[in-house]
Parts: C-alpha cells; sequence; structure tokens
C-alpha cells in the first residue's frame, strides 16, 4: 500500500517567489518589464522588486496581473502564500539543524563518537545520532551531569601514568548498560546455584571451543545476561557486573584475549553477581586495571584463583616441587 504524504511535511531546500513565476511570463511573452509596469501604472523599481523577491504580491498586485496576463488572481496569492510558508519552515528547518549542531558538538566532548561510528551504532544523520546517543546513556540532554557524576572516573584523576580515558570508560559503560537492555529475558536467577554453576564453567574452560557462545548459553540457563563488548582505545576494562531489570549481567572485554584470563575474569564477576550484588543491586561492579582494590574485589579476585585452581591441590603441588631450581619449577608450573 502506497504511504500517504502530506505537502506541508514536505519541505523545500528553496522557497520559490512569485515573481520568479511573473518573470518567466514576461519571457515566454516576450514583455519587458517596464511594458508590463506601465501597464499596471506601477513604477518599474517596484515591479522589478517583486520579481526579485524583496516585495510581497498583495492582492492590487494579484488583480492586475490577473487583468494583464490572464492568470487568475488567485493563483499568484497563493503562489505568494506558499513561498511565506515554504519560508517559515526552511527557518524552522535552519534552527533545528543549528540546534542539533550545538548539541552534537557537547555530545562529542563526553562521550566516545568515533568508537560508536565503529560500532556501526550511530550513522551520518546528526539529528538520529543524537537519538541513539541519549538512548545508550539513558538521558534527554543532561549528559555532562551525567559523566561529572560518574564514580569510577575519580579513579583516573590520581595517576598520569594509567593509560585511561575517562571518556571512553564513560562511553563503554553505559554502552553495555545499553546492550544489556536490548537483549532478551533470560531464565530466572537462582541465588543458590554458584557451585553447580562454577563445575559447569570449569568443564567448558578445559574444552574451550565455541567458549563465548558456550558461556552465553550457560550463563542464561542460569539466569545471568552475559555480554562481550569491544574494548575502546585506553579502557583497560576486563570485567563489568550489575543488576538491571530482572537479572543480573556481566560483560567482558577480552581485552586478554587468552582462556585463562577470560576465565578469571569471568569467575570473579560471578562473584560479585552471587555474594555482592544479590544482596545490593544497586551497585555496580567495574573490574579496571590501576582502580583501588577494595575488600569486594579483594574477594571476587580470591574466589576466582580458589575456583580455578584448588587451594588442596595448589599447596600439594607445591610440596611436591618445593626443592626444585626456579627454571624447574617454571616449568613444572606450565606443566600444571
Amino acid at each position: 500500500m502506497a504511504t500517504k504524504i502530506k505537502l506541508n511535511d514536505c519541505v523545500p531546500c528553496i522557497a520559490i517567489h512569485p515573481g520568479e513565476i511573473i518573470k518567466d511570463e514576461l519571457d515566454a511573452r516576450e514583455m519587458k518589464q517596464k511594458e508590463l509596469a506601465s501597464l499596471m501604472s506601477m513604477p518599474t523599481s517596484v515591479l522589478n522588486d517583486i520579481i526579485k523577491g524583496r516585495r510581497a504580491v498583495t492582492p492590487e498586485v494579484a488583480v492586475l496581473l490577473q487583468e494583464i496576463l490572464g492568470i487568475d488572481a488567485s493563483y499568484w496569492l497563493s503562489l505568494q502564500n506558499q513561498y511565506d510558508i515554504d519560508r517559515a519552515n526552511i527557518n524552522k528547518k535552519i534552527v533545528e539543524r543549528k540546534k542539533n549542531i550545538e548539541i552534537w558538538k557537547v555530545i562529542s566532548q563526553y562521550c566516545s563518537v568515533k568508537y560508536f561510528e565503529k560500532l556501526n551504532v550511530i550513522g551520518t544523520k546528526i539529528s538520529e545520532n543524537i537519538k541513539i546517543i541519549y538512548s545508550i546513556f539513558g538521558v534527554t540532554s543532561e549528559l555532562i551531569a551525567s559523566f561529572s557524576s560518574e564514580k569510577e572516573l575519580s579513579y583516573f584523576k590520581k595517576s598520569e601514568c594509567l593509560k585511561s580515558d575517562p571518556i571512553n570508560i564513560f562511553s563503554w559503560k553505559h554502552f553495555a548498560f545499553y546492550q544489556s537492555s536490548q537483549m532478551l529475558d533470560v531464565a530466572d536467577f537462582d541465588e543458590n546455584s554458584l557451585e553447580r554453576l562454577v563445575q559447569e564453567l570449569n568443564q567448558m574452560f578445559v574444552v574451550n571451543i565455541n567458549t563465548i557462545d558456550k558461556t552465553k548459553e550457560i550463563l542464561s540457563r542460569y539466569g545471568i545476561k552475559f555480554i562481550i563488548v569491544p574494548k575502546f582505545d585506553k579502557t583497560p576494562i576486563d570485567g563489568f557486573s550489575f543488576w538491571q531489570g530482572k537479572n543480573p549481567t556481566i560483560v567482558l572485554t577480552l581485552r586478554l584475549n587468552k582462556i585463562d584470563n577470560y576465565a578469571f575474569a569471568l569467575l570473579h564477576e560471578i562473584y560479585h553477581v552471587y555474594m555482592h550484588l544479590i544482596n545490593n543491586r544497586e551497585q555496580k561492579y567495574i573490574a579496571i586495571e590501576g582502580a583501588e582494590i577494595n575488600k569486594c574485589e579483594e574477594e571476587a579476585n580470591k574466589f576466582a584463583k580458589c575456583s580455578l585452581i584448588g587451594k588442596d591441590l595448589w599447596n600439594t603441588f607445591l610440596k611436591q616441587h618445593s626443592m626444585i631450581s626456579p627454571h624447574a619449577m617454571q616449568m613444572k608450573i606450565k606443566q600444571f
């Protein structure tokens, strides 16, 4: 079915003044402006202003044009009316474009526009991009205030040695929220399933085939959303966990693309879900290299380490090889 378009919805690039039509009529009739002005008892300069769009076609002028050129006065007045409407619409359109340009300048200062372009999240139309950015950050216009209130950003004001960009971290984090909100619902979360989940994941780590897809499938069954969000430049983030809606979400970056780093980061965030987020769903845990290690992060690190290699197993290994040389120990550790 064809879509009906209202003419008023189609804003032209330029507005055409009725004076241009008068000029076309004069050219077609090989009539001089002076001759028409004389017939209308009007100074030639006044007629020239109308033809050049500097004056409007009034009802009196329209009636005279009808008498001389044989074209209805209503036609000339409708042209003038449409010209006035088009001018108003064009001005409104320009004002809107200027406003969007100013908004985009601010957005570009407080979010990673180039990375959203790389991910094909935004395109070339500024008005649409603004809507998308506002949707990602969950704001209408308070992007600067949202940026200023970010707790994690204070980590990067303490050390100039860290190669971190607060804007990129801010953008990455909110893109993770957005991606989670777009995911389909998963199973109900079972807070008593931690041990079973870890056993299943450890079996998966050993096999290490289609690991990311398998992780997503396993966590989904346990009521946890799982996302891989590409790392932005200068965003030393390994993992992120938060609660959104009815389910927790775990996000990894694959910053260090190795199975041991992947397993450790995943188990680290799983501990936050079962031990921290379950009691405080407003809290968010983000693993940023160089950030201060608090008690919750220490607990999550210890859990991830012990989940991968049990304490008893590790102690037994150390006792068996405590007397060998450092070089030999490195080889044994690698074999272990």
